[in-house]
């Protein structure tokens, strides 16, 4: 069997993921898709995992124009929702609808747990050896199997309608910033403008990626709004979460 796998990662949760998966299915290759990438066609054969983070229990806005680049044919698929310790929600059913739309077929789904974007205290340490020996007997399930079936992903049918229950933090450039533009080529939201590096609060998606590559540590998501978010993932984030799996 062939493999394939995409991720989207701002600040690298989702690519340890990824990776993983990688490792455990002989070095398949990857692709990714933070920032918009080459058109890709898969073929029915090639077990295919799409690596996403969860942001207010809904897939970045972002993998849809990225998924418009790549197209299955009747080609099995596995979403793969990472989270920061709190809650999936309705992302895997976004995703596995999302990739049938494209051509491809659900025929399995996973949830694992990263630190945090927003604050890496919470999910600090994983994916670790627990959640990665659950992850491996997962995977090989899906090696030894003969043959696939769609599968339904658990979420609400109606999260179209529904509002993200992300937290509204948009970072901002300090006095330091030196107009360097890393910030700006690598948001995958295109949600960064002007020489002032301001922030599109209508596109960003809070995935902390900006503050996560500025290398002279000035931009940032002003201090009360960090400490009112902190405060409300102690309550949604503390006790640990474990990763489920879907066949």
């Amino acid at each position: 069997m062939k493999y394939a796998i995409f991720y989207f990662s701002p600040c690298g949760g989702t690519k340890s993921v990824a990776d993983i998966i990688s490792k455990e299915l002989d070095d398949a290759p990857m692709q990714e898709l933070t920032t918009p990438s080459m058109n890709t066609s898969i073929d029915k054969d090639t077990l295919t995992f799409f690596c996403i983070p969860v942001y207010g229990g809904r897939i970045p806005k972002p993998m849809y124009s990225r998924m418009e680049i790549i197209q299955g044919n009747g080609t099995p698929c596995v979403p793969v929702a990472v989270f920061g310790n709190r809650a999936v929600e309705d992302a895997l059913l976004e995703m596995s609808e999302l990739a049938e739309k494209h051509g491809f077929v659900t025929v399995g789904g996973c949830e694992m747990v990263a630190p945090h974007s927003i604050d890496p205290e919470f999910g600090a340490g994983r994916p670790d050896a627990s959640d990665k020996a659950k992850l491996h007997d997962f995977l090989q399930k899906l090696k030894a199997m003969d043959s696939f079936s769609p599968v339904k992903m658990p979420g609400d049918p109606n999260y179209a309608k529904k509002k993200a229950a992300g937290l509204p933090l948009y970072p901002v450039a300090s006095k330091e910033c030196i107009g360097c533009g890393i910030c700006e080529k690598y948001c995958p939201a295109n949600a960064i403008k002007g020489k002032h590096m301001r922030t599109v609060p209508t596109k960003c998606i809070s995935c902390m990626r900006c503050v996560n590559m500025c290398s002279t540590d000035s931009r940032k998501v002003p201090a009360p709004m960090r400490l009112a978010a902190h405060l409300t993932l102690k309550k949604l984030c503390s006790g640990r979460k474990e990763p489920k799996f879907y066949l």
